[in-house]
């Protein structure tokens, strides 16, 4: 009888669970000395009102990152009816993101959640939730030790607790948040010494949603302490505002966003050294950005990154059809710091002038402005999709110098300018087959700017360009392309041969590019063209296998305004096996 009752009560208890999952492979090595085995597998048990998520990860090595092999992520999850409950790591973000928003971006290995407690209470017009928990937050910076493109150099810790809350009142919702955190702070001291910051970020939101718009604003204001003489010690002030507006009329829509960011003022010689200044913006917040996230490659590489301490911006988005099978997108974007600065004769720097809540392209304030447009068709009974555009941007990356008298104006900065030309095409020819084309053609200007005005006459305003062709000579522009060549028979399998080229020769380090077969067989530049194949098959409709062979260019990879270099893969070959379960 107990036998019958054992597999009973298992039948009971396998018809309510509920188990998914799946797990990721990469494996890849280059003839330049790298190598990466990393295995991500996630875990999802459902029982109940009971849900259970865990990552593993066997990396030796990843990617990008430390090494771990065992448990990476865990989370229990309670849910029943307004009640929600989480415990272990949790990713969550709080109305825009300004006070909050804890992401895991695993292509530039940056990770900001939070191991803790959340209880989140939810009714059809009241939102409340409570976290408390800890943050261990790894970046790169030049600022600290053992600095490497590959793995973390500068770790910070924050022990944190927060509440939040948001009431609907018809169409209109309000909302406000508070979180506090304790942060270990590391700075360049000899011996190396740890700060104690408390972190106090508190918002207040409102949002209105109407049949032809709607319209959200957030006010954040940031307090800052040290703990010194056993006492806290008020150390800086910040604030942010963002704002964001979308009308939708009858031919086309409108997104409007506005960003102002004030949380620190650091010269231009700083303004990157998280090490030495603490107490302002944190890395666990992620707010909005003022830009478009550009699709295209060689425009991705050149992405702004924005200032989150001390930024206004704007961005203006139209989209719409003028047909029915046409359709458009055409996005401007605009931002610089809150003052100009000026150098003073011991070469420090002193802000100059505040500016006007708008942003102009005044280069003193280091500003940035970005157009992009594009047409798309979809033609032939929607056979043939084609997509063209055009962008055009401008950013002003580093002020080097700038100084004033009653006489004459001495003005450098770096700058970097491109106009890129994208074009992607597909056609289905049936039966499952298809192809599609990308290219992009890209013409960018790199240098230093000189300006100077003696007696007010110009008697310098011209660029020194970084770009040297292959007799040592400047040339204005670097001539970029992308051509990607794809042919595909779904739902099995596809091939994209892709060949990334440079008109001028760059250097990544001290390493030496190195010629691939492929390369040697079109008889190309193995230092101005990156060469590579990757074929992709789906063994089942749950598991998908890719290979990569090739060359890689690597450079500039940017996701929501944060950046990180990615190292050239010369030679060598990228594996990847998906399956879900």
């Amino acid at each position: 009888m107990s036998k019958y009752a054992l597999i009973w009560a298992i039948a009971i208890v396998s018809a309510q669970v509920s188990f998914t999952g799946n797990t990721e492979t990469r494996i890849g090595e280059s003839s330049n000395g790298f190598y990466y085995n990393e295995t991500l597998i996630n875990t999802n048990l459902q029982y109940d009102a009971f849900t259970n998520w865990i990552q593993l990860e066997y990396s030796d090595p990843p990617e990008l990152g430390r090494r771990i092999n065992g448990v990476r992520k865990l989370r229990l999850e309670y849910e029943n009816g307004p009640v929600t409950l989480k415990l272990g790591d949790l990713y969550e973000i709080w109305g825009r993101g300004l006070v909050l928003n804890s992401v895991d971006d695993q292509p530039i290995d940056r990770d900001t959640g939070i191991r803790g407690l959340s209880a989140r209470y939810t009714t059809e017009s009241f939102t409340g939730q409570f976290i408390t928990g800890r943050a261990d937050i790894s970046q790169s910076t030049i600022y600290a030790l053992d600095y490497n493109t590959r793995t973390h150099n500068y770790h910070l810790t924050y022990n944190l607790y927060g509440l939040a809350m948001n009431k609907l009142l018809g169409n209109h919702e309000l909302g406000a948040s508070f979180l506090q955190s304790l942060e270990q702070h590391p700075v360049n001291t000899f011996p190396v010494d740890t700060l104690e910051v408390k972190n106090q970020l508190t918002s207040i939101n409102y949002g209105v949603t109407q049949p032809s718009f709607d319209f959200y604003a957030e006010y954040i204001m940031n307090q800052s302490f040290t703990f010194t003489e056993n006492r806290w010690e008020r150390h800086k002030d910040g604030r942010g505002l963002y704002s964001n507006l979308n009308l939708y009329l009858k031919l086309f829509s409108v997104n409007l966003e506005y960003i102002n960011y004030h949380f620190g003022d650091f010269d231009p010689f700083s303004r990157w050294n998280m090490v030495d200044n603490y107490g302002y913006y944190q890395p666990y917040q992620n707010p909005p950005i003022a830009m478009h996230i550009h699709e295209n490659v060689l425009m991705n590489r050149i992405s702004h990154q924005t200032d989150f301490n001390n930024e206004v911006g704007f961005k203006a988005e139209f989209m719409g059809s003028l047909a029915e099978n046409i359709e458009f997108l055409a996005i401007f974007s605009q931002s610089n710091r809150t003052h100009t600065w000026l150098m003073n004769e011991d070469y420090s720097w002193r802000q100059q002038e505040r500016l006007s809540f708008f942003p102009s392209f005044e280069p003193a304030a280091m500003p940035f402005k970005d157009f992009y447009g594009e047409l798309t068709f979809n033609l032939l009974k929607n056979n043939l999709y084609l997509k063209f555009g055009y962008a055009d941007s401008k950013d002003i990356t580093d002020l080097l110098q700038n100084t004033l008298t009653d006489t004459s104006q001495t003005l450098t900065y770096s700058i970097a300018s491109a106009k890129t030309f994208p074009l992607n095409i597909s056609y289905t020819l049936g039966n499952g087959w298809s192809v599609d084309a990308k290219l992009e053609l890209q013409w960018l200007q790199k240098g230093y700017w000189w300006f100077e005005k003696r007696n007010n006459v110009i008697v310098a305003d011209s660029l020194m360009s970084i770009f040297l062709n292959d007799e040592g000579k400047r040339v204005d522009h670097e001539k970029n392309s992308f051509i990607s060549l794809s042919i595909a028979k779904s739902p099995k399998w596809s091939v994209t041969f892709t060949t990334d080229q440079a008109s001028i020769k760059e250097a990544f380090g001290d390493k030496e590019s190195i010629v691939n077969p492929l390369e040697k067989l079109l008889g190309v530049d193995q230092e101005k063209n990156w060469v590579n194949v990757e074929f992709v098959y789906h063994l089942t409709s749950s598991m998908r296998l890719s290979l990569m062979y090739g060359s890689l260019k690597g450079g500039l990879l940017c996701t929501n305004g944060v950046c990180r270099i990615i190292e050239p893969f010369d030679d060598g070959f990228k594996l990847g096996l998906t399956t879900v379960f």
